[in-house]
């Protein structure tokens, strides 16, 4: 090996997350036996004694196992289960599958006014955000355009959300009561806006005798935000926002240090089909369609128990397609996107749109890729929930089987570049060379994707952490250690 590969491997141990807490260069992998040892070294590591953890590493050039450690135990993926949710979607969908949303009515135009309900039938379209638009309600804007294109300006009925393609299970099983109010806890439904939360912008003022600017990106009248924060001039800003199970009322607690630079809280609402329907209620209003009912969620009553194709046709919007929508999930770990996908797919092969119909769907796919029933628990689409449970290995195989998938390779974070790893790897080998997903719920964390070396050779590897009670940056000190190694290695 050349010197100058020599001194990279040193400088990658030595780095901001080294393999070993020492000061002197640990020995560097000539051959494929030292880099196996250098690497069992590093998973040995003391400060994980009580944890449970496991490992797997594979060259997907030659089939070879380069290293495993509890490879075929299980554990809690946290957000690697995205991994098995995604690529499901992606080979049972297709990368061009589009979420329709079909906008009908229950009666007809006549001298600018819709007589009847305008009826939004939604199939879980996740796209109407600022990822996607420049505005959250720029979809509902061109719906207004479209209305006044075919002469409508009134409509004489209510503006009603028809979720009935889902099931009304806004949860993941085992999720955590007390995450509700947070953003990656949203409320699943097949109709969403704004993910289903609020993003607000508090801006603290010059000096504490001013008071914050509180703008949300979505002003609404279907939720109410309360102001109880305390303007401080020493100190940090501690606030958070809580909004109590059932209710629309986002109550803003803490302190806010006066001068310090504006920062975002997003907490979520309740009943995204409501919230969906009021907020295109207020929109027709601004563009100039007038309703004269009300915003309904068609739960509310038997007057929309039908079938959509018994409401007539007005129009029909479709989302990004899915290689876009699956970006979007996996480099941000939008659970509410694999939630979604996972209904998505309940909802195509099964008829309704449940997670219990989705998991099916996801459990065949696994079946066809060999990973057995009863080897592992798939128990939603995101990973929040701690019933999951699945062994690196079973992951490396989900991995192997979308390799050649270029177009859903795409959608993983990539090191120091973007995602969640935009910030890890960073100056290392592994950096733009390193894809993968991470994970992360309490005392877990989980890494796995693909590596290429140095010398080109390509490798899936899965690293997965549970019960561990020390910080996540002190396991990412050992997997990305491992995987700059790996990406500086060159036999």
């Amino acid at each position: 090996m050349s010197m100058p590969r020599r001194a990279a491997i040193v400088a990658v141990a030595l780095f901001a997350t080294p393999l070993y807490a020492q000061t002197e260069a640990p020995p560097v992998p000539e051959t494929v036996e030292e880099l196996v040892a250098v690497i069992g070294e590093a998973f040995d590591d003391p400060e994980f004694a009580h944890a449970h953890y496991g490992a797997y590493i594979e060259s997907l050039d030659s089939g070879d196992v380069l290293f495993e450690l509890n490879a075929d135990k299980v554990f809690m993926p946290a957000s690697n289960e995205k991994i098995i949710t995604s690529a499901a979607a992606f080979v049972k969908l297709g990368p061009d599958y589009r979420f329709a949303t079909e906008i009908r009515t229950t009666g007809d135009a006549r001298d600018s006014v819709l007589f009847g309900d305008l009826v939004v039938v939604g199939s879980g379209d996740p796209s109407l955000y600022e990822v996607h638009y420049e505005q959250s309600r720029d979809v509902f804007r061109a719906w207004a355009d479209s209305l006044k294109a075919r002469g409508v300006r009134t409509i004489a009925g209510d503006v009603v959300g028809y979720d009935d393609l889902f099931d009304d299970e806004p949860y993941g099983y085992g999720w955590p009561f007390d995450g509700f109010s947070y953003w990656y806890s949203t409320e699943i439904g097949p109709l969403q806006i704004n993910e289903n939360y609020v993003d607000i912008k508090i801006t603290p003022p010059e000096d504490a005798t001013g008071e914050p600017t509180i703008e949300p990106n979505m002003p609404s009248e279907y939720f109410t935000i309360v102001d109880n924060s305390i303007v401080v001039d020493t100190g940090r800003t501690t606030l958070s926002a809580f909004r109590p199970h059932g209710a629309n009322v986002i109550y803003l607690e803490g302190t806010v240090l006066a001068g310090s630079p504006p920062f975002m809280r997003s907490p979520t609402i309740t009943n995204p089909t409501l919230f969906f329907a009021t907020v295109l209620t207020e929109t027709f209003e601004e563009e100039g369609v007038r309703t004269l009912g009300e915003p309904r969620d068609g739960d509310d009553s038997d007057r929309w128990k039908f079938p959509p194709q018994a409401f007539d046709s007005l129009f029909t919007h479709y989302s990004p397609p899915l290689v876009e929508l699956n970006e979007t999930l996996m480099k941000r770990s939008q659970n509410l996107y694999a939630e979604t996908f996972a209904r998505a797919l309940g909802l195509e092969y099964r008829g309704l749109g449940s997670f219990e119909n989705g998991q099916a769907v996801v459990e065949d796919f696994l079946d066809s890729l060999g990973i057995a029933p009863g080897t592992y628990a798939y128990n939603d689409g995101s990973g929040l929930s701690r019933y999951n449970f699945v062994a690196p290995r079973q992951l490396a195989t989900v991995l192997r089987a979308m390799s050649e998938k270029e177009q859903w390779i795409r959608g993983l974070p990539v090191a120091g570049e973007d995602g969640t790893l935009r910030n890890r790897m960073k100056d290392t080998p592994a950096e733009g060379v390193v894809k993968a997903k991470t994970g992360t719920i309490s005392n877990t964390r989980a890494l796995s994707g693909y590596a290429t070396a140095a010398s080109g050779e390509r490798f899936v590897f899965s690293f997965i952490f549970n019960a561990h009670l020390v910080s996540s940056r002190d396991v990412d000190r050992i997997t990305d250690g491992v995987l700059a190694l790996i990406a500086a290695f060159e036999e």
